[in-house]
């Protein structure tokens, strides 16, 4: 018997209960489909962070993506009773959580980015460190330039190629896991995942060219 919760009862900073770590999501989720209510909290704890990021990589806002993840979460408990295993939980989570990403995008509007640095790691570093200060100055604005470009061109993909190139590129899901939380082909998974990069790079080719 599935317990009544509501959102707050899955804070994102919640403290991981002490279960046994070596305990599989399977089993956990079995428990928490039997109203083991301490099961799924510990469920929680072990993916919330995965979970936010990808939120925050499909709706590029903050505030969003926490509300996704939260909401992920309480579907997903909503809904235990009906994961029988036939996928890994983890899959069973991140589906949940990529439709109630694509539902928010197709029902509000987009909102500015906040931060790109989650989604673009590898600029923040960028003119932090020692040398010239003015060619720090420098590779700073262009780290900018290209952080705004990136965010245009990832704003320009529609929701579906977004999301297979999130699950792919950056999730760095195999084409079959990803496939199977789109509902989709592995076929029409790679398909996808790569016309959203050609996309990117005709809408970057002067950064590529520059980088070159």
């Amino acid at each position: 018997m599935v317990l009544p919760l509501h959102r707050a009862s899955f804070p994102m900073t919640l403290a991981g209960p002490t279960i046994e770590s070596a305990t599989s999501d399977e089993a956990l989720a079995d428990d928490a489909r039997r109203g083991a209510r301490n099961a799924f909290v510990v469920l929680v704890a072990r993916y919330r962070d995965r979970i936010y990021r990808l939120a925050f990589r499909m709706s590029r806002n903050a505030s969003d993506a926490e509300e996704i993840a939260q909401d992920t979460f309480l579907h997903a408990h909503r809904a235990i009773g009906s994961f029988h295993g036939e996928s890994r939980f983890g899959t069973w989570l991140y589906r949940i959580a990529v439709n109630e990403a694509l539902m928010r995008q197709r029902s509000a509007r987009r909102r500015p980015l906040e931060s790109i640095d989650v989604l673009m790691p590898r600029f923040a570093d960028v003119g932090a460190t020692g040398g010239d200060q003015a060619e720090s100055a420098d590779e700073l604005v262009d780290a900018k330039r290209v952080i705004r470009r990136v965010r245009e061109a990832l704003d320009e993909l529609d929701a579906d190629h977004r999301a297979a190139l999130v699950l792919r590129d950056l999730e760095e899901l195999s084409a079959e896991d990803a496939a199977d939380i789109l509902g989709i082909s592995a076929e029409a998974l790679r398909q996808r995942a790569h016309r959203a990069r050609m996309k990117m790079r005709v809408m970057l080719a002067d950064i590529l060219a520059d980088r070159a």
